[in-house]
């Protein structure tokens, strides 16, 4: 039987640079879970800790479409390489203000230095992939879909893990073992220069179009092109109606990490929050499995509207979960939506723009994310401290469904139109 994942492995290079990926973005699933714990310790407060992870997930969220642009402008190494030392830096300050008993606004402000400076190691990836099968389109889809299935991989192994060492031994040694997941991986990752993607510069006019253009036109064009080079890939209306998606997807995301902490310590086990996170990912990687495998006839933005109502129709039961074992079987039966939209919204983004910006393009799937996580954190530590665990698991339920309108409501937007190189 022919497996695509297989074939799509066996390009020059691949098995090296996915590992390297999967390795360096391991902390994404363990960050915001970790702070809970390190905060929450520190604190005694859900609210205190929920602020932290939203500090480093909003900066985060700012900072990585800088740094993506940055990347398709300079390439991969020369941008990652200093960015992952301020990250270094940012978690060791967070380490050290932490055992200092230092404010908690010191503590969010060095999570924010750490946020902004985390490189989005899945778009470099998957730009890796983007350039490698470049002549070769059809095997696109499995390759993304490839990514998309190890992002589970590392949302089902972080958040055990992350607890297991945050609960058994400390919240300072988990994040210490993120920080190395991240730096070991990223540096194997930008040391592999002959899959880096070129960088491709945007075609200067030429002499003959420079001579006959009026100055008014000039003028103009060299407006536009300096909004353009501002905005970013932000000027095209598919992007934007994907960002304001993914924020609301990401509320779901971040808002199920701190209930799943609270909702477990709240009944005498915080131990099982782990397990509970890994079973949520567990259903989506099983989905995104099956669905990489298959060659889909339909369109690529019905694909993703189906996937974006089918997490919200399956997220709804969450909200009757009464015990840790309903917690866990409604969160599996809803991640099984959540890799067939990510598949489908990253394919969309390369699609909908230039190959000179996919690196930027592809960032905003992750910050516009964790921009959601973020604000999903900070809600649901307010609604836990004021209301519990319980009132709290209305909020990922009434974000996946303000997502699905999103989609449903820019479906225009949304469909593929050709892109320029």
């Amino acid at each position: 039987m022919r497996n695509p994942y297989r074939e799509v492995l066996r390009t020059p290079g691949a098995p090296a640079f996915v590992a390297a990926g999967l390795l360096a973005r391991l902390p994404i699933s363990m960050y915001g879970l970790i702070y809970v714990f390190l905060i929450e310790d520190a604190t005694g407060s859900y609210g205190a800790a929920g602020a932290v992870a939203a500090c480093a997930s909003i900066a985060s969220a700012l900072g990585a479409p800088v740094l993506s642009r940055l990347v398709d402008r300079h390439g991969q190494a020369r941008v990652a390489i200093p960015a992952l030392t301020v990250h270094t830096a940012g978690i060791l300050i967070v380490l050290a203000a932490t055992a200092l008993s230092a404010p908690v606004l010191v503590i969010g402000l060095a999570a924010a230095l750490a946020g902004a400076s985390f490189t989005s190691w899945g778009s470099l990836v998957r730009a890796r992939w983007a350039w490698a099968l470049r002549d070769d389109s059809g095997r696109l889809h499995p390759a993304f879909s490839l990514e998309s299935v190890l992002d589970e991989v590392t949302f089902t192994v972080g958040p055990p893990l992350a607890t297991v060492l945050a609960v058994t031994v400390s919240p300072s040694v988990a994040l210490g073992t993120a920080l190395a997941a991240t730096v070991l991986g990223g540096t194997a990752l930008v040391v592999q220069r002959s899959t880096q993607p070129p960088v491709t510069k945007k075609a200067a006019p030429t002499a003959a179009t420079e001579a006959t253009a009026a100055g008014a036109a000039r003028t103009l064009s060299a407006t536009r092109g300096m909004i353009s080079s501002m905005v970013g890939v932000m000027e095209y209306g598919g992007i934007r109606a994907l960002a304001l998606a993914f924020v609301a997807t990401g509320v779901v995301f971040g808002s199920v990490e701190v209930i799943a902490v609270a909702f477990t310590a709240e009944r005498g086990a915080p131990a099982a929050a782990g397990v509970v996170l890994a079973l949520y990912s567990i259903g989506s990687l099983l989905a995104g499995l099956v669905f990489g495998a298959i060659t889909w006839r339909g369109s690529l933005p019905r694909r993703f509207r189906l996937g974006a109502v089918g997490m919200a129709v399956l997220i709804a039961p969450v909200a009757t979960s009464g015990s840790i074992p309903v917690l866990a079987a409604t969160l599996f039966l809803s991640g099984l939506a959540i890799s067939p939209t990510l598949i489908s919204g990253n394919a969309l983004v390369a699609e909908l723009v230039p190959a000179r910006q996919l690196t930027e393009g592809l960032a905003w799937i992750g910050t516009s994310l964790g921009l959601g996580v973020s604000l999903g954190a900070a809600f649901a530590g307010r609604f836990i401290d004021s209301a519990g665990s319980q009132t709290a698991l209305l909020l990922p339920v009434v974000a996946a469904a303000v997502a699905a309108l999103v989609v449903v409501a820019f479906s225009r937007a949304l469909g593929v139109v050709p892109r320029s190189a």
